[in-house]
């Protein structure tokens, strides 16, 4: 599927992208490849949907729009299940997938201003769907987001530590909400940051800024972001927890389990009992299995995990 030098460039640009002015050829002189087959490759790996942006990752916390979010599990007839996939997608979810499960097939994610706009926008949305069976959880906390895949391991692997619980705004920082969204998707080319003098800011500035950025917790982080099943990672498991201490489960999950990616607790209503949740994905379901069976060392003993049936996102 790839080349050697392909394996090389997808992981350098996710674990080792050079924060500076010329990214890409820091990069290939970095990892000793040819810079004009890392920008040949580059372009077309995102032409193709295998990358799908490089640059400043950013925390969704950080922006007042979008300052609450929220895990929606709908309960869908399989026949209804694209009309109402459609739908969702018209309110722009982060993430909408068919996940195996008994009740709720449909499970996406969905941001608001503050708490209250979240439930009005999704009870709003829900009655679009025709659809009474659902359950909100909306974030309480999180304690990692990384989406990384290790492509000689065929699973998703960081070593990222605790995310910060405090972000700033956008806003308190007086910068411009919309300049920081541009460089989460930085064109491909030598000098990436270059066109963004139009907007009053040098090369220089900018790398400085996207460092000091990431030591607020406004980005994450300044790598490369890969579509999963452009790469053969065929399975996404979301494994819900039972916990009566889900901090204390999740600050070690953290230190011990590199494979997850999404690591969130949730507020939960009556009936619902899991509040702690984590993402792992990987190219075959029986790493992601062990994962969950390992949480038995950890204590805990109700645990499901749901996989992904399908990207609504992609397939609606």
């Amino acid at each position: 599927m790839f080349s050697e030098n392909d394996v090389r460039l997808l992981m350098a640009i996710q674990y080792r992208l050079p924060l500076c002015e010329q990214p890409l050829l820091e990069l290939a002189e970095r990892e000793k490849l040819d810079p004009d087959f890392v920008l040949r490759r580059v372009k077309e790996f995102r032409e193709k949907g295998v990358i799908k942006r490089y640059g400043a990752n950013l925390n969704y916390r950080a922006f007042s729009t979008e300052h609450k979010a929220a895990l929606v599990g709908a309960n869908v007839e399989e026949d209804r299940i694209k009309e109402v996939a459609r739908i969702i997608n018209a309110a722009n979810p982060k993430h909408n997938y068919w996940r195996e499960h008994e009740h709720y097939s449909v499970w996406f994610t969905i941001k608001a201003r503050n708490e209250e706009e979240l439930f009005s926008k999704i009870d709003e949305l829900m009655k679009k769907c025709n659809v009474e069976d659902y359950v909100v959880l909306p974030t309480k906390r999180v304690y990692k987001m990384d989406v990384k895949y290790d492509l000689i391991k065929g699973i998703s692997w960081s070593e990222k530590s605790l995310e910060k619980f405090d972000v700033p705004k956008v806003e308190e920082l007086g910068l411009d909400a919309s300049l920081l969204r541009r460089l989460e998707s930085l064109d491909v080319c030598e000098r990436p940051f270059s066109k963004f003098a139009e907007n009053g800011y040098t090369e220089s500035e900018l790398v400085d800024l996207i460092a000091e950025l990431i030591k607020k917790g406004v980005v994450r982080d300044f790598s490369g972001v890969l579509k999963e099943r452009k790469i053969g990672f065929l399975e996404n498991g979301m494994t819900v927890i039972k916990t009566d201490n889900p901090e204390k489960l999740a600050l070690k999950l953290v230190e011990e389990l590199p494979q997850i990616t999404h690591l969130v607790e949730r507020k939960v209503p009556d009936g619902w009992q899991y509040p702690l949740y984590f993402m792992v994905h990987a190219t075959r379901r029986e790493p992601i299995e062990k994962i969950r069976e390992s949480l038995r060392g950890y204590g805990v003993e109700d645990t499901r995990t749901l996989y992904s049936k399908a990207d609504l996102k992609e397939q609606a």
